[in-house]
C-alpha cells in the first residue's frame, strides 16, 4: 500500500516540477543578456582607461555574479531532471533537499547583484567623459537584476508549494 502511496504522490508532484523547471529555463536569458551586457561594459571601461576602473570591476562583479547563479541554475536543473524521472519518493525527498539547498542561495545572489548595479550608477555618475555609456550600461544592468529578482522571487513561491507537497 505504502508503495501505491508514494506513486499516487510521485504523480501529484511531476506538474510542480515540470513548473518549477520552466521557471528555471525563462532566467536563462536573463542570464545571457547579463554576460553581454557586463562584459562589454567591462571591455568599455577598460578603453575608458583610469576613468573606468572602478566601474570596471564593478561590472566584472556583476559577471561573475550571473556565471555563479548560472551554475546554481544548471545544478538545479539536473536535480529536477533527476527528480522527473525518479520513480522513489525517499530519492524525491532528498534531491528535493539538494535543490533546496542550490536554490537557497539565489535571494542572497540577487540582493548583491542589486547592490553592485547601484554601485554601478554611483561610479556612472562621477565619471565625466563617459558618463553617458556607464550609465547606460548602469540602467540596463539595474533592469536586469530586477528581472532576475522577480524570477527568483516566483522560484522561491513554486519550491515553498513544492516543499508544502512533499510534507
Amino acid at each position: 500500500m505504502t508503495g501505491q502511496l508514494d506513486q499516487n504522490r510521485l504523480i501529484k508532484l511531476k506538474p510542480e516540477l515540470a513548473s518549477l523547471e520552466q521557471q528555471l529555463s525563462a532566467m536563462q536569458p536573463l542570464l545571457r543578456q547579463m554576460h553581454l551586457l557586463s562584459s562589454n561594459a567591462v571591455s568599455a571601461a577598460a578603453r575608458a582607461g583610469s576613468e573606468g576602473d572602478a566601474f570596471r570591476v564593478l561590472t566584472q562583479g556583476i559577471q561573475e555574479l550571473g556565471q555563479n547563479i548560472n551554475q546554481d541554475l544548471q545544478q538545479a536543473h539536473r536535480l529536477l531532471t533527476v527528480m522527473l524521472e525518479a520513480e522513489n519518493w525517499t530519492q524525491v525527498q532528498r534531491l528535493i533537499k539538494k535543490l533546496t539547498m542550490t536554490l537557497s542561495e539565489m535571494p542572497q545572489s540577487v540582493k548583491k547583484g542589486e547592490y553592485l548595479a547601484i554601485c554601478c550608477a554611483v561610479e556612472a555618475a562621477h565619471a565625466s567623459q563617459h558618463s553617458d555609456s556607464f550609465d547606460a550600461v548602469a540602467t540596463m544592468l539595474k533592469q536586469l537584476v530586477a528581472d532576475c529578482r522577480r524570477q527568483v522571487a516566483s522560484q522561491q513561491e513554486m519550491l515553498d508549494r513544492l516543499l508544502t507537497a512533499c510534507e
